[in-house]
């Protein structure tokens, strides 16, 4: 059996920690769970600090780099 594999844009990942974060009981208590520091989480979520991929890793996803073209370009 194949599976598909089904990425996520990182912009997403904000919203899915949100989801981690309030069925975990808070940030607190995620950050327990996981521990990645409380600040680092609420700074995340306030947009102060960019996703890092310890807080993708803790949601149970990997970052992988991948090519897009530009527009315009790479005519296929």
């Amino acid at each position: 059996m194949t599976h598909q594999i089904t990425g996520r844009p990182i912009t997403e990942m904000k919203s899915i920690l949100a989801d981690a974060v309030e069925l975990a009981g808070g940030q607190h208590a995620w950050s327990r769970k996981t521990g990645i520091p409380q600040s680092v989480v609420s700074l995340t979520l306030n947009d102060q600090r960019e996703m890092s991929e310890s807080i993708v890793n803790a949601l149970g996803y990997v970052t992988q780099t991948v090519c897009i073209p530009m527009k315009g370009q790479n005519h296929a």
